[in-house]
C-alpha cells in the first residue's frame, strides 16, 4: 500500500499505522483497542486537514485558495499565449495577476505564521515537512521566523487564525 503513493501521503500512513501497530500491542481491553483504532482515524484525518476543527479547517482553506490561485494563473498565461495580445486583455490580466499575487501573499504568510506556531505547540511532524515545502530555501520566511514577505493585509480570516492558534486540537 505505502510503496505506490506519493511523498506525503506515504509519510502520513506511515507514521499513523505505526502509531495503531504499538498502541494495538499494547492494548489490553477491547475498550482500549477502540480508542487506539479511533485515534489512529483521528492522526490521519488530522494530517490530511478534514477534521471537523476551526483552526485545521482554515489551514485546508488557505491550501485549496492556494491551488485555485495557481490555477488562475495557469488561465491567464494561457490567455496570454493564445492571442491575448489586445491592449485591454493584456491590461486586464495584469490586474488579475497583481490580485492572485497579493491573494497568494496572503495565503503564504497565514500558513507559514499558523503552522510554524502549531510546531511550536505540539508534535506535528507532518506540519514540520509542509512548512519545509512551502518555505524551501527560506524564501518565505527565514530561520528565525522572520517573514521575507509582506502580505497586502491582515485579513479576517488571518485574525480569526490567531484566536484559535493556541488550541492543539
Amino acid at each position: 500500500m505505502g510503496y505506490t503513493m506519493g511523498g506525503f501521503s506515504n509519510q502520513v500512513y506511515h507514521s499513523a499505522w505505526r502509531e495503531l501497530c504499538e498502541g494495538m500491542a499494547a492494548a489490553r481491553s477491547w475498550d482500549e483497542v477502540i480508542e487506539v483504532h479511533e485515534a489512529y482515524l483521528l492522526s490521519i484525518q488530522r494530517q490530511c486537514f478534514v477534521v471537523p476543527d476551526k483552526l485545521w479547517a482554515l489551514i485546508a482553506s488557505r491550501i485549496n485558495i492556494i491551488l485555485g490561485l495557481a490555477l488562475d494563473f495557469y488561465s491567464i498565461q494561457q490567455t496570454l499565449s493564445s492571442g491575448g495580445a489586445v491592449s485591454a486583455i493584456k491590461a486586464r490580466c495584469e490586474m488579475e495577476v497583481d490580485r492572485i499575487e497579493k491573494q497568494f501573499d496572503d495565503c503564504i504568510a497565514f500558513l507559514l505564521r499558523v503552522l510554524s506556531f502549531k510546531l511550536n505547540v505540539g508534535h506535528f511532524p507532518h506540519l514540520a515537512d509542509l512548512v519545509t515545502r512551502i518555505n524551501y530555501n527560506y524564501f518565505y520566511m527565514s530561520d528565525s521566523g522572520n517573514l521575507m514577505i509582506a502580505p497586502s493585509s491582515e485579513t479576517v480570516g488571518l485574525r480569526m487564525g490567531k484566536a484559535f492558534v493556541g488550541r492543539t486540537d
